[in-house]
């Protein structure tokens, strides 16, 4: 009789029992994922345990012919740990990137041993179709704003030239302490992939590709290969971090930028204030983390004007 010590429910890999010549896996899910117009998609899969013993998984997704490794990317972890005849959930997302041809592509998602990672016991191959790249609409925006340059130009033209009446002395202006306009974005939930602008004014979303001239800011993000959300201001919008969500913290600050990206870090909350300077308007955002696994920041705002 051997003296060796028989294995555990907690002994994994090659301190384990030896595994058999059946395949340890089984992998099962759908055979087509859907891709939509932005070029993203997810298919969810299932990997059993079919040892008879606790094992680890190492997942491992196969790019098919015409696709490239970078598209695919498994959600959580790649090792797992799986009990005797336990089952796990894989989640993979599918992002073609804008450069890529539309067409058709596979792809497989497999799992091995941890103790024989060349072994793969692959599942169904998957199906999916890229679409065409999007078309951009003609930005009529940019006309807009020549628009309206050429009518300041004129409205100053005027001004220089016209004859002034004698001035009548009016009391000094005096500006009272701010005051809350209104409050939007009251748990608005912005998704991972594509853009929003935003009217902080009216409190609504402004479609950026039809007209961007009531816009005050736009965010956009790519939460699985950047990791933060990005906002920037329009026109004389101008943003800054600031390190709490006061008024007088926006009044302080001092590192504001106009029309460049603020990039605002997915775990944890961000506070970011907008000065909206033609408006005479400040706005602070409350900026939470991100829903783990779901690329979903919830946005919160309140907007000042000042008294008079």
């Amino acid at each position: 009789m051997s003296d060796a010590p028989t294995p555990g429910p907690g002994d994994f890999g090659p301190d384990g029992p030896a595994p058999s010549s059946a395949p340890p896996f089984s992998v099962a899910g759908p055979t087509q994922v859907a891709i939509d117009a932005a070029r993203r998609g997810t298919g969810s899969f299932t990997v059993s345990n079919v040892t008879g013993r606790p094992v680890k998984a190492r997942l491992i997704v196969r790019a098919g012919a015409g696709t490239e490794e970078r598209w695919f990317s498994i959600v959580g972890e790649a090792e797992r740990a799986l009990p005797t005849a336990g089952t796990t959930t894989v989640d993979v997302t599918v992002a073609v990137p804008d450069d890529a041809p539309a067409g058709a592509g596979t792809f497989a998602i497999g799992a091995a041993l941890e103790e024989s990672p060349d072994q793969v016991v692959s599942g169904p191959t998957v199906a999916f179709t890229v679409p065409e790249r999007a078309r951009r609409r003609f930005p009529w925006w940019i006309v807009v704003v020549a628009a309206a340059l050429l009518a300041a130009g004129a409205a100053l033209i005027w001004w220089l030239t016209r004859e002034e009446p004698a001035p009548e002395p009016t009391p000094a202006a005096t500006t009272g302490p701010p005051v809350i306009e209104h409050e939007v974005f009251a748990a608005y939930e912005f998704e991972a992939y594509g853009g929003l602008s935003y009217d902080l004014d009216a409190g609504r979303s402004v479609d950026a590709a039809v007209d961007v001239t009531g816009a005050d800011l736009s965010f956009s993000g790519e939460f699985h290969s950047s990791g933060f959300l990005n906002a920037v201001g329009y026109f004389s919008a101008r943003l800054a971090v600031v390190p709490d969500p006061t008024f007088e913290a926006c009044e302080a600050a001092t590192d504001y930028t106009q029309g460049q990206p603020l990039p605002i870090p997915a775990d944890e909350t961000t506070y970011v204030c907008v000065d909206l300077t033609d408006q005479q308007r400040r706005a602070l955002l409350e900026v939470r983390p991100t829903e783990a696994g779901s690329g979903v920041h919830v946005i919160a705002a309140t907007v000042w004007a000042r008294g008079e």
